[in-house]
């Protein structure tokens, strides 16, 4: 490997129409309406952070229950609340995907929690609001408690919209298959979110089986299922030589 050769396989993004992108959907919702296809409108933005929450290890057979200063209490006032606000939205999800008491024991009161904060948006702004929200609410439980709280920011990634005209290009390449159109944002990161700082994308979903479960060995899909996405894409194809050759 030359390390020093990579930037020449730099592409000019000029030089390109747009990305398009087919993907497995990794969650319930074409399997659960019973459609093999989806149109991508927006990929949504993410922050994620770890977290630590500290108050005090005591013994918890003799520290009464208003003397305590629990941090996995504390934790998991928060979970509940970003379980609350997120479905506020419609479409904003939030997740503590990792959750853990360092030296945990039966008998003592938790002095600290360590968790992580996925919070995600198909819009900015939308995404911002959602991140505003909970980490005011961090701010108030641990006040409230008597706790104190350590954020480390560790990932931020903006909202990739479709591009209006290849989405109606894949629009229109389902709707002549005959399948019906369903809009949907996508909640999972995928390579159109990067490319989109170059140059235009949209993407299409495909139908998973086992109610869309991914990130799991039943992750699946079907044949037909992906027979109907390579003949939209050829026929998005279709559509964009024809518009060049006009």
């Amino acid at each position: 490997l030359c390390i020093d050769d990579i930037p020449k396989l730099r592409r000019d993004p000029t030089r390109y129409l747009g990305f398009i992108e087919v993907h497995i959907e990794q969650g319930p919702v074409l399997f659960e309406m019973g459609l093999p296809l989806g149109i991508v409108t927006s990929i949504n933005g993410s922050v994620r952070y770890q977290a630590q929450i500290f108050g005090m290890a005591c013994h918890a057979g003799t520290t009464p229950m208003n003397r305590r200063r629990d941090a996995a209490t504390a934790t998991a006032e928060l979970a509940l609340y970003v379980e609350q606000r997120a479905a506020r939205d419609g479409d904003s999800v939030g997740t503590i995907g990792m959750l853990e008491v360092p030296n945990g024991s039966i008998n003592v009161v938790p002095g600290e929690c360590r968790f992580s904060l996925d919070l995600r948006a198909p819009s900015d702004p939308q995404r911002d609001a959602l991140v505003n929200d909970v980490l005011a609410e961090l701010a108030a439980i641990c006040q409230r408690r008597g706790l104190r709280y350590a954020l480390e920011e560790t990932m931020r990634a903006a909202a990739a919209p479709s591009d209006p005209v290849w989405q109606q290009r894949w629009e229109r390449a389902v709707d002549a298959l005959g399948v019906p159109l369903h809009r949907m944002p996508s909640g999972a990161g995928h390579d159109a979110m990067k490319l989109h700082e170059v140059m235009p994308q949209a993407m299409l979903f495909v139908r998973g089986q086992n109610s869309g479960i991914s990130h799991n060995p039943r992750e699946s899909t079907t044949r037909d299922d992906i027979q109907l996405a390579a003949l939209a894409m050829q026929r998005l194809l279709d559509d964009v030589a024809n518009d060049i050759t006009r």
